[in-house]
């Protein structure tokens, strides 16, 4: 073998080395989470976590409960549009569209990211906490179960930011 091939072999291993680190690292992390088989699959969903540290996969965890945040912000604007918006409804999904999920998209989620990068994890926990509420305080505007895609919205969010406030969690 040329000095070539055997660099070449040397490189390949060490890629190989790495690409089956990753996964590890993902059960690693997501195996003392509370929503262990949700956390395996977010991380894995995101092609950035193959190559990223616990701190990479925490802010692709961020972003993913931004996402999923932003996509049920996005459904109770639309099913108000659509019911025609009386004042009651507005009580409800005006409250959940301006308060709580208003406020997690434009303040808490921002501000749990750039905690996590400042290595700030007590405030990104506490930001991440605060879309947790959110998600309750929504549910709590529509009496008894109130209507199901809501409710199954909302435990979406509930459950991906309290998935990864349990991320966060591991650097404290």
């Amino acid at each position: 073998m040329n000095k070539f091939m055997k660099l070449f072999a040397i490189f390949l291993f060490i890629q190989i080395q790495i690409a089956l680190s990753q996964p590890n690292i993902i059960q690693q992390l997501c195996k003392r989470n509370r929503y262990q088989p949700l956390c395996v699959s977010t991380l894995n969903l995101d092609p950035r976590s193959k190559t990223s540290n616990p701190q990479g996969l925490a802010s692709i965890s961020i972003d993913a409960t931004t996402k999923k945040t932003n996509e049920t912000l996005t459904y109770l604007i639309s099913v108000y549009r659509g019911i025609g918006g009386g004042r009651e409804d507005y009580e409800k999904y005006g409250t959940c569209i301006d308060q709580d999920y208003g406020a997690s998209v434009d303040r808490y989620l921002p501000a749990a990211l750039a905690n996590l990068k400042a290595k700030k994890y007590s405030a990104a926990i506490a930001n991440l906490q605060s879309v947790v509420g959110a998600t309750g305080d929504c549910q709590n505007q529509f009496p008894g179960r109130g209507p199901l895609l809501v409710s199954q919205r909302n435990k979406a969010v509930h459950d991906i930011a309290d998935m990864t406030t349990d991320i966060i969690k591991t650097f404290v």
